[in-house]
């Protein structure tokens, strides 16, 4: 093999491992109510759902109003029956608004995310 053919390969392969470990990250699938939502029933907890298993103890979650301010949760905590899953509880039912949930999840083998997403609450 030659030192072009070579080193041709050993880029592939170093190429391969990188874009394989970009797959590693934790990735939001879903959310409980769902980005841009509509809510007109009372909640009692947010949900985060994950491709992967979470880190709860470094993982978190801050709900805001639609001015901006900080809205009172429970402590954020993962789902005992599913570690994918994040749970904010929520203690006192949501007023009508619009609502930014801001989330920061690590997953079990340390890769860190972050993202938000907004829903609203109708009377």
């Amino acid at each position: 093999m030659s030192k072009v053919s070579t080193l041709m390969f050993l880029g592939a392969v170093s190429l391969a491992g990188l874009s394989s470990a970009a797959f590693a990250h934790p990735k939001l699938i879903r959310t409980m109510p769902e980005a841009n939502a509509v809510v007109t029933a009372a909640l009692s907890e947010i949900r985060l759902i994950f491709n992967e298993k979470l880190e709860p103890s470094f993982s978190s979650a801050e709900l805001k109003n639609q001015a901006g301010q900080k809205v009172d949760t429970g402590k954020v905590a993962s789902d005992p029956k599913d570690t994918k899953q994040l749970v904010i509880p929520l203690p006192s039912p949501l007023p009508a608004g619009t609502y930014n949930v801001d989330w920061h999840a690590v997953a079990a083998d340390s890769h860190p995310v972050k993202g938000s997403y907004f829903f609203t609450v109708k009377p």
